[in-house]
């Protein structure tokens, strides 16, 4: 529950940044139970970030 209730919080501040027309998955590994808050974010963050160039990249007919 602790990994599901940091991921939310991190979804939620995070929510401004992403694109509105796009649906969302995640999906939180077992190691994610042992990763520090920090840890999770940044890499929330770093995945948050690679999607939203991708979603970009498809949106202006660049292929990625």
């Amino acid at each position: 529950n602790i990994v599901r209730r940091r991921l939310k919080e991190m979804f939620r501040t995070s929510a401004k940044r992403l694109p509105d027309n796009v649906d969302f998955v995640i999906s939180a590994r077992p190691a994610a139970a042992e990763a520090s808050f920090e840890e999770l974010n940044e890499e929330f963050l770093r995945c948050v970030h690679r999607f939203c160039k991708s979603v970009e990249a498809r949106e202006s007919g660049g292929v990625s």
